[in-house]
């Protein structure tokens, strides 16, 4: 029963994440929800690129793409080899889980560090003012963002 409860809490926490890593892929950067690389877009958007810039972007985006999307296929073929494993028959023990969760916990760190590789080459293109809008548009996301934490818990029991 315990290894039960375990199995699905531990789906429960891989599955969501997997699934917004392979949308935000589409983007170049995935990680997580308050990082820069889901964010990437809309302070781009925030920053008023020139059309040189612009130009720029697209092609780091377009260059980094390919590593990324392999990146999430390889994390969702092992979070599919942890359900497999969690629910085939016999008894399962949480060492034999510890080279799927390591392979995942890799992975995870790699799309992390891709994720972050992006922003920093996108970065080094915006000038002082813009990077000054972004940090403007990124502290308003973080505010929305807690308002919306606030009323999704003001309206549990």
């Amino acid at each position: 029963m315990t290894v039960m409860l375990v199995a699905l809490v531990v789906l429960a926490s891989l599955w969501a994440p997997a699934r917004a890593q392979s949308e935000r892929s589409l983007h170049g950067a995935s990680a997580g929800p308050d990082n820069a690389g889901m964010m990437l877009p809309l302070l781009l958007r925030g920053a008023h690129l020139t059309p040189e810039q612009d130009v720029k972007v697209q092609a780091i985006l377009t260059a980094r793409r390919a590593v990324s999307r392999a990146l999430v296929e390889q994390l969702r073929q092992a979070q599919n080899g942890l359900t497999d494993k969690l629910f085939a028959s016999g008894a399962v023990k949480e060492s034999d889980l510890q080279p799927q969760l390591q392979q995942i916990a890799q992975l995870r760190d790699q799309l992390l560090r891709e994720s972050a590789g992006v922003a920093l080459e996108v970065r080094a293109l915006l000038t002082p003012e813009q990077l000054s809008r972004v940090a403007q548009v990124k502290d308003r996301i973080r505010q929305l963002q807690n308002e919306m934490r606030q009323l999704w818990q003001s309206g549990k029991p």
